[in-house]
């Protein structure tokens, strides 16, 4: 199997894999996965880069409130997804060339599907990273709560389908954490 290739995700038929990643067939497909890594960055873009439940929405509305002085100029109410929207799915379809600069942007893609310009060192990477065992047990909890993708049964086997690299978003931890270094 090439990596190039999309392939079911066997285990759960809301996912695609492509690209060593699996994806929400919901948000993403290979086109949309393709168009992130030709996207032109400038060198003021900032980059929240984080994998799945650790701690991205709090950091998200911190960088926020940092880059707009937030409570100093009342902005505290506005919506981070307005101020720091979702690079890989754009949610509230920002067109991402008319934002002014600075522009923030949150991600949980792969370093290896980040921007190609990011990897040049164009623009900023902020990343943020969590206790591996507490970001297993936010995610399964997570999983059973929202309605993305296939619930598993206990959190035994939610633990061992998570420490296999197989887990329900994106990318394995461990290879996100040693992938980093391409970027930074």
């Amino acid at each position: 199997m090439k990596m190039d290739e999309v392939t079911p995700v066997q285990r759960d038929c809301n996912l695609f894999r492509y690209k060593g990643c699996c994806f929400l067939k919901k948000l993403h497909n290979k086109e949309s996965v393709d168009a992130l890594q030709d996207f032109l960055t400038r060198e003021d873009d900032v980059f929240l880069v984080t994998f799945p439940k650790s701690g991205t929405v709090w950091s998200q509305h911190i960088l926020s409130l940092i880059c707009s002085e937030g409570y100093r100029k009342g902005t505290e109410n506005t919506s981070s997804l307005d101020s720091v929207p979702w690079f890989d799915f754009n949610l509230t379809k920002h067109v991402y060339d008319e934002i002014p600069s600075p522009r923030l942007f949150v991600t949980h893609l792969s370093p290896s599907l980040v921007p190609r310009d990011l990897k040049n060192k164009k623009g900023k990477v902020i990343y943020v990273t969590r206790n591996p065992k507490d970001v297993m047990t936010s995610m399964y909890y997570f999983n059973n709560m929202a309605i993305l993708s296939q619930k598993q049964p206990n959190f035994e086997k939610f633990m061992e389908t998570f420490l296999s690299g197989d887990g329900k978003f994106f990318f394995p931890l461990i290879l996100h954490l040693m992938l980093l270094r391409i970027i930074l």
